[in-house]
Order: structure tokens, then sequence, then C-alpha cells
């Protein structure tokens, strides 16, 4: 099977991003596949040569929730963003940024706006992880 970017994609945004927890996605060079390793279980594939992939959210780095935290000061009001401080304050950045109607304390047209800085990361993880896929191969 050919290697598309809706597959790296979903590796990026599914990535754990940490082997010695819990565990990470890789691109093994030998077979042409994405697989998923960790030190608890590892995948065979790890005797061959491989590449780790990007994470969007590496397992403990709360590098979304920063991100979140840096998005709504320069897009919301004031009181808006002191509501969602207070939400993350009971609930968790994670919860935060997530659409009321699951729980989170977002409106449909601020998911939205959240929704379109998250895929453009994402593009952009995805578009580094294929050049490192290629020139691995080279």
């Amino acid at each position: 099977m050919t290697l598309t970017d809706r597959m790296i994609t979903g590796a990026i945004a599914s990535n754990p991003g940490k082997y010695d927890g819990p565990g990470e996605y890789r691109y093994s060079i030998t077979e042409k596949t994405i697989y998923f390793s960790s030190a608890v279980k590892p995948d065979p594939k790890d005797k061959d040569p491989w590449v780790a992939l990007p994470s969007l959210d590496p397992e403990g780095s709360k590098r979304l929730d920063r991100a979140f935290q840096r998005f709504i000061k320069r897009r919301w009001l004031p009181s808006r963003q002191h509501e969602l401080e207070r939400f993350a304050e009971k609930r968790g950045w994670d919860m935060a940024r997530e659409l009321k109607y699951g729980g989170g304390a977002l409106e449909d047209k601020e998911a939205e706006e959240w929704q379109y800085v998250v895929n453009r990361e994402l593009e952009r993880l995805t578009h580094r992880a294929s050049d490192i896929i290629q020139q691995s191969e080279q």
C-alpha cells in the first residue's frame, strides 16, 4: 500500500510521541509502513531502519495547551479569555479547547477558528514527516 499524507497526518495527530511512555508512531524504511512501538511492547520492525514520526501534542508536553492559551490571547476579548481560564482551572485546558456539546468550553465558531490553527500545524508536521521519510529512503 502506498503511503499517503492522510495516513501520515493520522499517525501524527494520534502520536503520543514518547517511546519510553505510551509509545510512538514510526515509519519502517524497509517495509515502507507506519507502525506503533513502545518500550513496554516493542514492535519487531524496530530491528530494521526506522524514523520516528512527529507528534502534534507529545505526551506530557502540554504543547497544545500552551498554543491554545496564546491563541485565545490574540483572538478573543479579555472577558472570554477569563471565562476559558476559569473553565480550564476546573476541567483542564484539554477540555477548554473542546466543543461545549462534548463537555468543553467552545462555541461552534470558536472551535472552527481553533481547528483551523490545529489543521495548519498538522499540515506543517505532515510535510516535515514526508520530507524526512523521502530523505531516509534515498
